[in-house]
C-alpha cells in the first residue's frame, strides 16, 4: 500500500496543493486511478456537497466522468487534461481562473494582531466550538467553513476556525477547508449584509495567528480576485493564476 500511494503521489509531482495533499495523507477526500497496480492517472476528489477534483497523471476518459453531476471544480494538471475536459464537455463547462498563492509566506505576526485588535466593539470573535460548529451549517453561506467534515468529532479534532458573533448571529468565519498534517486550506465566508466591514481580515487574521502558534500552515487558494485581494492584505503572494472548469 505503502508503495502504491507513492507512486499515486508521483502523479501529482510537486503540485503545491494542500487539498491534494490532504487526499493523499487520506485524512479526508478520496484517490482514485486507473489501475491499482500500475497507476498513470490520478483524481483527488475532495468535498461533500460541493467538490474539488485535481485530475494528475495521463488523462483519462473514465476518471473525468467520475466528476460529473457534481457539484465541482475540475483542476487540470497540464493542458492535456483541459483539451480531454473541453473536448468532452463542450459549451456546457466553463473555464475560469483561480489564484494560488506561496506556500512559504513569511507572515508580519504584528501586522496579522493589529488587523485583528481592528474588530469593531460590537463584535465578538469566538473559537468554533460544538455550539458554533452546529451554527455554521444552518445557514447556506457559512456551511463550508465546517461542512467537509464529516461530523463536529472531526472537526474539533482535525479541523480548526473562528466566527465572528453579532448578536449572538455568526456574520463571517474564518476556518479549515481541508486538513492536512503540515497544515489547513482556509476558508473565508461572510453573510452578504456584513460585507465590508473588515470582518473577513480580522477572522483571517485570528486564524493565521493560530495556525501558525500550533506550527500549521495557512494556505491560501483564491477563487476570485478579491479573495486574492484580502489574501495580500493579510501577507500572501500570489504563486501564480491557474485555469479551471465548473460546469455552466
Amino acid at each position: 500500500m505503502a508503495e502504491q500511494m507513492r507512486r499515486v503521489a508521483s502523479l501529482f509531482g510537486d503540485w503545491p496543493e494542500a487539498i491534494i495533499w490532504t487526499c493523499l495523507e487520506g485524512r479526508m477526500g478520496q484517490i482514485h486511478v486507473d489501475n491499482a497496480q500500475s497507476p498513470q492517472s490520478a483524481l483527488a476528489l475532495y468535498g461533500r456537497q460541493s467538490f474539488f477534483g485535481f485530475l494528475a497523471g495521463k488523462p483519462n476518459a473514465d476518471l473525468l466522468k467520475m466528476c460529473e453531476g457534481k457539484d465541482i471544480i475540475l483542476v487540470p494538471q497540464n493542458q492535456a487534461w483541459s483539451d480531454l475536459i473541453e473536448g468532452t464537455y463542450g459549451d456546457s463547462i466553463r473555464s475560469f481562473t483561480r489564484y494560488a498563492t506561496k506556500k512559504d509566506t513569511s507572515f508580519d505576526l504584528g501586522h496579522l494582531q493589529k488587523l485583528n485588535d481592528a474588530l469593531p466593539k460590537e463584535f465578538d470573535l469566538k473559537v468554533i466550538d460544538r455550539n458554533l460548529y452546529d451554527a455554521c451549517l444552518v445557514e447556506e453561506w457559512s456551511r463550508d467553513l465546517v461542512g467537509n467534515y464529516a461530523d463536529v468529532e472531526q472537526f474539533l479534532d482535525l479541523g480548526l476556525g473562528y466566527v465572528i458573533l453579532h448578536k449572538e448571529q455568526v456574520v463571517s468565519g474564518a476556518s479549515s477547508y481541508a486538513s492536512y498534517s503540515g497544515g489547513i486550506e482556509i476558508e473565508v465566508d461572510t453573510r452578504e449584509d456584513y460585507r465590508g466591514l473588515g470582518l473577513a481580515r480580522a477572522c483571517a487574521a485570528q486564524l493565521i495567528l493560530a495556525c501558525l502558534d500550533r506550527n500549521l500552515y495557512p494556505s491560501w487558494d483564491a477563487h476570485t480576485l478579491t479573495s486574492l485581494k484580502l489574501a495580500e492584505k493579510l501577507g500572501y503572494q500570489l504563486n501564480k493564476p491557474y485555469q479551471a472548469y465548473e460546469w455552466r
